[in-house]
Formats: structure tokens, C-alpha cells, sequence
């Protein structure tokens, strides 16, 4: 479950622009009843904002409130805080090198340069230098904008606490879906690679040589008709599924007391680890496909990650995206999202070719679902037609606003926020690893406000495009992608309010399809949400 992870263009602002971001998605449009939808509460919640939006606590509080919907860019190993990884470790009798704060296994006493992890139980100089070791917390930025220095900051922590996360899935999930529950957010679809290690083997010892696009369909088959390979697709299946059955239990989600942690929706998005020899990287995404494809172990997506400018990762670019293209083309309701222009200038290894086709090719050549970052956009070969085509495709965003600014530098006007939004593209915030950047997605909604000067309309429709754009399982609520005015046919006359239950074509819906029941669910907290807030 590891994670191995401007210029600008020109922003449109003023009426028309903002028109486009907040109209592509009519917020006076009404979904059910002409009350319902045209909320003239909005306006006064509007108010509300702008009233705290100068005063931090205040404004953290009315945005931790908020309902968030999903969370659709969250890597389950970059989400726990460092003092939880430090439990863990202490817990399992493991030792931390006194100079790298790299975790080993042990056994007690540790070797010499060690110390035992639970060492770093007690406050002190220890432990605070493994928590700064481990996540982004008291890391400062250099004064000339170099990048480099937060990146590899960011991507070493993986590599030194990994250790410390190892057994620990039902734990991490636990403390994800209490976080999630804390700051309303009701969706959380999280990255995982399980089976990862077999899997290499395994193909280093029947498939030992890399494919080229000439050999992906003799690979594939060689793979799926092993036997061996096919256990290791049940394996990874089992072992989630019984972390998320562990993880309940450490709840309390079976008593009568469940708290709302249980009522989180949590998928799982098929981690691929793109800095790794071809024949690796196939295997894996077959194997995320083969999960997705059959439905098992709750994966509802495939994903790529590790640094997009690592070197490996940079030469085998589009071989990559041609390898999804081809396992599109034999199961395409396989959903996808990408990590694709992670990129900035100044980062070692990064041409100026990189620039400019790697959002291009996760939409055209791999058919992205959803790109998560996009940061490279003003450099990627004609922007407006590729943000045009993204608007079409109903190809979502998802904009880690925080760790954009902490690994690659990138912020304020720098950041292509608005750009994307002025193009009608859809848009959901997300966390990526919160537990790394010392924040959550209250924090993003937050930087949302103080640095891309967003509102509530912006942030009511990145909610909703968090849940349309998810892959969980089932039918949507909504009667048109992207356009949050009409219910679809089975509640095309309900409002989700508490006083009012839904007729019985919508409690069906609701019943048989987890997407629309966590939709149905966001639209009646937000009434609510948006009730209290006008009235302040």
C-alpha cells in the first residue's frame, strides 16, 4: 500500500467565467420540487462564508461541517497519522534507526543504531524526530521555490514508516473511516496494492521477459491462465475483505451503539506501481482488472502511482497508458483514474517534453475515467481542446490541493484550478495522503476558499461530482452526468428531507444501488447543512 510519488495559463475570471464553472452544473436548477432546487438559502450561507472567511477557526469549523461527499484520490498508506504508525510499531515489537528513522523488523533488543518504536511513545526529542521523519510536519519549504526538496521529503516518509504499517490494514481502516466520519465526508475510495510481492515473483519466474505493445495480448493470456495467478487474484480479495471485516469489528460497527465511522462507504482503487520493470507494471494492472472486472474484494478501480517523474516511470510513459488501453479494450467497464502531470518544472529528470503530453495520453490513449493532479496542464499540448475534451468525456479532476503545494510547489494562480473549472471540466477535492501531509480534507476545502477564492456553489458541486464520479457499485442519482437539476426517474419526485421519506421507485433505487443510496444520503445532510447555516 505503498505511495512512490509553472507557468501560467492565462485564468478567466468575472461573471461569464464563473458562470460556465458553477452553470455547467445549474445550482438554480431544481432536482425535484422548484423549492428544493432552487435553495434560495444558497444565498445566505454565501453570506455566511464571507463573513468567516478571513477568521481560520471560524472558517474551519462551518467547513468542517460541511458534507464532502467522496474522497476519491486517498492512499490508504499515506493516511495515518505518524503517531499512529509509531503505536504500531511499538506494538509489534519493531526498532527505528536512530539516523534514518527507517523502521525494521526487529527483533528486541534492536541492533546497534536502533532504538526500540516504543522509544517514541514518550514525548521527547526522539519521537519528534520520527513524526517529522514520517510526514510533512514542521518541514519548511526552501525560500527559493525550489520543489525538489518538499518532493522527496514527501516521497522518502513512505519508505521509512513502511515497515511500521505492515499487518495493520484493519487498523488504518478504522482510523480512516472515523476520520471521514468526523469532517461528514461519506465516501472514502482508497489505494491499495495487495499480493504485490507474490505477484513479481510469480511473473519473474513465467514471464520473466518485459512485453512490448506487440506482446500484451500473449502476456495477458499467459497470465490469466495460470493457476497460480488466479490465487493470487481470490488472495488479494480475501485479505481485503477480511481487513474491512476486522475493521468494523475494531468499530463496534455490530453493537447497538455503532458509531458513524460504520456508516463511511469505503471502495478500493487497485494501486499500480508504475516506477517498476514493464512486465511488473502489466502484471499488476491485469491483476487490478481481473478484481474489479469479477467484483471481488470490494475494488471498484485501477490506479497508477509512485513519482510520475521517477525514471522509469518517465521512459515507460505511454507503453503504460498503452497497456491500459489494451485491457480497456477486453473489459471496458473497468473504471480508471490516473495520477497523470504530477509534474512541474525543476524537478530532476523532468523535460520539457514530459510536459507535454501526459494528461493527453491518460485521456486519449488510456481513456481516464478520472486524472488525478493535472498539474502540468498549461504545458500539455493545446490545453483548451484537451480540457475540452475532458468536459465532453465527463472526465473528473481530482485536485489535491495540499500536496500539489507541499510536493511540487504549485499554489494560488500557479495552480490550474480555475482553468479546468472556466473549461467546464468537473472537479472534486481530494486528500491524496493526509496522514503524510499533516491534513485532512477539511484542509483542502479550506485552501479551496483562502487560496482559489471558491464559494459555497463551487464547493455544493465538487460534493456532488465526488459521489457522480465514483466508481462504487450501482446507478447513479442523478437523471444527466454532470448536471445536478433532475433526479433521475425513480425519485424524479422526492426531496431528500428528513421530514419527507422517499416514494417507493426511490427507496427501491436507494436499496439496490450503493452509489445512489451514499448521493441520496449527501443531498439530504447538505439540506440540513445549508438550513443551519442560513440561519446564522
Amino acid at each position: 500500500m505503498r505511495k512512490w510519488y509553472g507557468t501560467r495559463w492565462p485564468v478567466l475570471v468575472g461573471a461569464t467565467a464563473l458562470g460556465v464553472a458553477v452553470g455547467m452544473l445549474p445550482a438554480a436548477a431544481a432536482p425535484t420540487a422548484a423549492s428544493y432546487g432552487a435553495d434560495p438559502q444558497l444565498a445566505a450561507v454565501e453570506a455566511y462564508l464571507g463573513r468567516v472567511a478571513d477568521s481560520p477557526d471560524a472558517l474551519r469549523r462551518f467547513l468542517e461541517e460541511m458534507p464532502k461527499g467522496g474522497d476519491l484520490h486517498h492512499h490508504l498508506g499515506g493516511a495515518v497519522r505518524a503517531e499512529s504508525l509509531i503505536g504500531y510499531a511499538a506494538r509489534d515489537g519493531k526498532c527505528v534507526d536512530t539516523t534514518t528513522y527507517v523502521v525494521t523488523p526487529g527483533p528486541l533488543p534492536c541492533a546497534t543504531g536502533q532504538r526500540p518504536a516504543r522509544d517514541a511513545l514518550t514525548p521527547g526529542p526522539f519521537r519528534r524526530g520520527v513524526i517529522a521523519a514520517w510526514s510533512m510536519r514542521g518541514f519548511v519549504l526552501p525560500p527559493d521555490g525550489d520543489p525538489q526538496p518538499g518532493h522527496d521529503h514527501f516521497f522518502d516518509t513512505f519508505g521509512k514508516f513502511g515497515e511500521a504499517a505492515t499487518g495493520h490494514d484493519a487498523d488504518m481502516l478504522a482510523e480512516v473511516a472515523r476520520d471521514a466520519a468526523k469532517e461528514h465526508t461519506g465516501y472514502l475510495e482508497t489505494l491499495i496494492t495487495p499480493e504485490v510481492g507474490p505477484l513479481d515473483q510469480l511473473v519473474d519466474r513465467i514471464l520473466p521477459n518485459n512485453p512490448s505493445p506487440d506482446d500484451l495480448a500473449a502476456f495477458h493470456a499467459t497470465l490469466l491462465a495460470d493457476r497460480q495467478f488466479q490465487a493470487l487474484v481470490r488472495q488479494a480479495a480475501d485479505d481485503t475483505d477480511r481487513s474491512v471485516r476486522d475493521s468494523r469489528k475494531l468499530l463496534g460497527c455490530d453493537t447497538e451503539a455503532a458509531p458513524k465511522a460504520c456508516r463511511v462507504a469505503i471502495r478500493f482503487d487497485y494501486q499500480v506501481l508504475r516506477a517498476l520493470d514493464p512486465r511488473h507494471v502489466f502484471a499488476q494492472q491485469i491483476l487490478g482488472f481481473e478484481l474489479v472486472r469479477h467484483h471481488l474484494g470490494r475494488f471498484v478501480g485501477v490506479n497508477m502511482v509512485q513519482p510520475e517523474d521517477a525514471p522509469v516511470a518517465l521512459r515507460d510513459y505511454t507503453l503504460h497508458m498503452r497497456m491500459i488501453d489494451f485491457l480497456k479494450s477486453r473489459s471496458p467497464d473497468v473504471r480508471v483514474s490516473l495520477h497523470a502531470g504530477e509534474l512541474v518544472e525543476g524537478l530532476k529528470g523532468v523535460r520539457a517534453r514530459d510536459l507535454t503530453f501526459h494528461i493527453n495520453e491518460a485521456v486519449d490513449v488510456a481513456g481516464a475515467d478520472r486524472i488525478g493532479h493535472g498539474v502540468d496542464l498549461a504545458h500539455e499540448r493545446d490545453p483548451r481542446a484537451l480540457t475540452a475534451r475532458m468536459r465532453q468525456r465527463h472526465v473528473l479532476l481530482e485536485a489535491p490541493l495540499i500536496s500539489n503545494a507541499e510536493i511540487l510547489r504549485v499554489s494560488g494562480d500557479r495552480h490550474p484550478l480555475r482553468t479546468y473549472l472556466d473549461a467546464g471540466v468537473p472537479v472534486a477535492l481530494a486528500t491524496d495522503d493526509p496522514g503524510v501531509s499533516r491534513s485532512d480534507l477539511t484542509a483542502v476545502f479550506q485552501q479551496a476558499v483562502t487560496d482559489q477564492q471558491l464559494t459555497v456553489a463551487h464547493l455544493r458541486t465538487f460534493v456532488r461530482a465526488s459521489l457522480d464520479h465514483a466508481f462504487i457499485e450501482g446507478a447513479g442519482l442523478w437523471k444527466e452526468q454532470d448536471r445536478y437539476d433532475a433526479f433521475a426517474k425513480p425519485c424524479a419526485h422526492d426531496a431528500p428531507e428528513a421530514h419527507r421519506p422517499p416514494s417507493a421507485s426511490c427507496r427501491a433505487l436507494l436499496k439496490a444501488s450503493p452509489k445512489a443510496a451514499v448521493q441520496w444520503q449527501l443531498e439530504r445532510e447538505w439540506s440540513e447543512f445549508e438550513g443551519r447555516y442560513a440561519r446564522r
